[in-house]
């Protein structure tokens, strides 16, 4: 009998706290909408993405297999069997899609837009993650965009600002594609030895160290102009230099990222940005959600 812990195990919640995070700037962008809501849609996402995730190793079990880091993941390593990760994904993201249905028409669009582009993502015959571009694209908009836009489908404000939306929205999702080219840099040697044709496969390390720094420093800059454009009340604006101290650490790992493009550094970066990315994200988020509910 599989136990709670392989459950778990195989959603690999610790993947997508930044996931959650988009949502979360959603829910708390504009207004603040019942505690109901944003239960139900936590639930509602969570079951969704926990089924993205399992979908998205039933159709890399083989590959998983050759990776040292994802082998022992519970499909790739036989502790739960192809067939019951596919039932439970399946169950997961139907549940998903009932309890988004509950909520709003709105809401339900977004979340069927959700689960198609990411089973379009891992399953063939697209199979969008072993196009070069397309890869980090998809878990860019997937990641960042998409779950902000879920958040937001919650909000009854009827006048929204476009570029107010697009922004930040931008911004979120040049994060996830930066650290969808992190993740993809970790699994360099991996995908080189099976010939899955990634960003980073195709276009070299170094290349792809640039371009995840590039997205980086725009995700961050972004922000701020959407503050100087008027759209942040002044007495916020102190709030987005918060994370700095947070970030500098990151900085410091990128670095030395550049200088020697190995794997080992690669993965360093990794649980460095996981690590202090856990405590921007929370920052963030309480942040807004002080100043919502005290109405700055």
């Amino acid at each position: 009998m599989t136990s709670l812990k392989e459950y778990l195990a195989i959603a690999r919640v610790d993947n997508w706290v930044g996931w959650i995070f988009s949502l979360c700037i959603g829910c708390v962008f504009l207004t603040l909408p019942s505690p109901v809501l944003i239960t139900i849609l936590l639930f509602a996402f969570s079951f969704a993405t926990a089924g993205i995730f399992i979908l998205n190793q039933y159709y890399d079990r083989e590959d998983d297999k050759e990776n040292i880091e994802k082998a022992v993941l519970p499909v790739a390593s036989g502790r739960i069997t192809p067939q019951r990760a596919l039932i439970l994904s399946l169950s997961l993201m139907a549940t998903s899609l009932l309890l988004a249905f509950s909520i709003n028409v709105a809401t339900f669009a977004l979340f069927f837009v959700y689960l198609v582009l990411w089973t379009a993502y891992s399953a063939p015959p697209f199979r969008l993650k072993v196009i070069p571009t397309m890869d980090f694209a998809v878990s860019g908009i997937g990641a960042g965009l998409l779950p902000f836009l879920i958040g937001l489908s919650l909000s009854s404000q009827q006048n929204v600002n476009v570029l107010f939306v697009l922004i930040i929205g931008l911004s979120l999702t040049l994060a996830h594609s930066s650290g969808h080219i992190l993740q993809a840099l970790g699994d360099h040697e991996a995908d080189e030895k099976q010939a899955v044709q990634t960003f980073v496969v195709k276009s070299g390390r170094k290349k792809a160290i640039i371009l995840m720094g590039i997205f980086s420093i725009i995700a961050g800059i972004l922000p701020f102009i959407y503050a100087t454009r008027g759209f942040l009340p002044t007495n916020l604006f102190p709030v987005l230099f918060l994370p700095i101290p947070f970030c500098i650490p990151i900085a410091l790992k990128y670095i030395t990222l550049t200088s020697k493009p190995t794997t080992q550094n690669a993965l360093i970066l990794q649980k460095t940005t996981r690590k202090q990315g856990i405590i921007v994200m929370v920052l963030i988020v309480s942040c807004l959600l002080a100043a919502k509910i005290l109405g700055v």
